[in-house]
């Protein structure tokens, strides 16, 4: 049988591999939805009405750090997946700041 404080510590590491797992699947909800977002755009060509404020600094930041776990855990599907969302969320931020703000010649 196992004493109090180590059920008590198993039950909290459940709890947070639990919360973790929740994380992971709502990151890769998002994911999901951003490569949908993304090959329909891809589509119907890019918006020009200048009503897309473009993705947020948390939302890019977050990606990052999601890319980054998977490299680091080793694990290529998650990494693909987040490395496409990254380039259309990079085209994104691209399209918002055009070629100058981005320091790129043009001529």
């Amino acid at each position: 049988m196992m004493d109090r404080p180590r059920a008590d510590r198993c039950l909290e590491i459940a709890r947070e591999l639990r919360a973790a797992a929740e994380e992971t699947r709502r990151t890769l909800q998002v994911s999901r939805d951003l490569v949908r977002r993304s090959r329909e755009q891809a589509a119907t060509g890019p918006s020009t009405s200048g009503d897309d404020p473009g993705p947020s600094e948390q939302l890019v930041t977050s990606l990052i750090e999601a890319y980054e776990a998977a490299e680091n855990e080793h694990d290529p599907q998650t990494r693909l997946l987040l490395g496409h969302v990254l380039h259309h969320v990079g085209r994104r931020v691209a399209e918002m700041i055009g070629p100058r703000a981005g320091g790129i010649a043009v001529h």
